[in-house]
């Protein structure tokens, strides 16, 4: 097993537009879905940070404004 690192995922402009259309064609089409951690109001918004920063949020933190 590799283990590779945000900085390993270096490409070149015409490979990172492809991807990203073949992407969010995936994400379009359903078969691509955000996981949701948790959301706060947008008052509480300290509080998203905090967990963020304690890295106690597994998936996406969303503010609703």
């Amino acid at each position: 097993m590799d283990l590779l690192g945000i900085t390993d995922a270096r490409f070149d402009q015409p490979t990172r537009k492809r991807w990203t259309g073949l992407g969010l064609a995936a994400a379009a089409a359903g078969r691509i879905r955000p996981v949701i951690g948790q959301t706060f109001p947008l008052a509480r918004a300290v509080d998203a940070h905090a967990a963020i920063e304690a890295r106690t949020v597994l998936g996406e933190t969303l503010l609703e404004v």
